[in-house]
């Protein structure tokens, strides 16, 4: 069952009281600027909620363990690289699951976010052809499931350190700053691969399959200072590398990182903010007769 066929079947869109009137894709109220955008971003919440209860139920439709696979899933591939990494190919790392987790869950957000985003318009042709709505909300409703699922395994392991020895950093509490920092370039991405994706059906198999690539050279399972130092400035150009990093510091190495690099993190989240609100606006006029 689709998600558009759910709100067929459930009756959810006239509850949310939608009109079948013009398609937001050709009105200009929603290319009017940024902050006009997220102006009607907020009119249309109520659908947004809608559409993120329907996503997280259709994922366990059917499922016998339903919504234990929210954290049976991250625990099962964190397992696997912990074993791998700490008997098979040494890394040399004190407590390595400590180490391990937090930049697997930060990396299975930012890439879980854009490989659903990436199909999120193809995907959704009767909501955009039939209803009047901003579709900015589809990719965004992706990158909200993905980040539902991250803050419970982050919660649950922030629970379990807290629980175990050595305990909570202080550091911890820059930890809301990073994940907001996460959060806004992965809507960037997630807004630039799913307005592309329409007119270049490819772009959802190259996302998965560079993801793929580039999360191996991704400091999530090493840290940056096993890279020579010649090749960190090319590791340097994924935005993520970065972003892991602060986890590493503040959640491994009880260390606060440097006010600039994450100034420059802020920056870079912002810009890809940005540039994935201008090519949707350049893109989504077509969505409804292109998916």
């Amino acid at each position: 069952m689709t998600e558009t066929e759910y709100l067929e079947k459930t009756g959810a869109e006239p509850a949310l009281e939608i009109r079948e009137t013009q398609i937001s894709n050709g009105d200009p109220a929603f290319s009017s600027g940024i902050f006009s955008q997220f102006f009607e971003l907020w009119r249309y919440r109520e659908l947004a909620i809608e559409l993120f209860r329907t996503h997280l139920k259709l994922r366990y439709v059917g499922s016998f363990l339903g919504f234990v696979w929210t954290m049976l899933n991250p625990l099962l591939y964190v397992a696997t690289y912990w074993f791998v990494f700490s008997y098979i190919i040494r890394m040399g790392l004190p407590n390595y699951p400590l180490f391990l987790i937090p930049g697997f869950l930060a990396w299975n957000f930012t890439f879980g976010s854009v490989v659903t985003a990436s199909e999120s318009i193809i995907s959704s042709k009767y909501l955009i052809t039939k209803i009047a709505f901003p579709s900015e909300i589809l990719p965004i409703i992706s990158v909200a499931v993905s980040l539902f699922d991250f803050l419970v395994s982050m919660g649950l392991y922030l629970l379990t350190v807290m629980i175990l020895p050595p305990a909570l950093p202080p550091q911890t509490v820059l930890l809301p700053v990073i994940i907001l920092i996460q959060v806004v370039l992965t809507v960037g991405l997630a807004l630039l691969v799913a307005s592309t994706s329409v007119y270049f059906r490819d772009i959802p198999k190259l996302v998965q399959v560079f993801g793929n690539l580039i999360f191996f050279v991704t400091p999530i399972f090493y840290p940056l200072s096993f890279i020579p130092e010649r090749w960190q400035p090319v590791l340097g150009l994924n935005p993520m590398t970065q972003i892991i990093t602060f986890y590493h510091e503040l959640l491994y190495d009880w260390t606060w990182p440097d006010s600039s690099a994450v100034a420059v993190s802020a920056v870079i989240a912002v810009l890809f903010l940005v540039l994935g609100l201008w090519v949707f606006n350049r893109c989504k006029h077509g969505f409804a007769e292109l998916s």
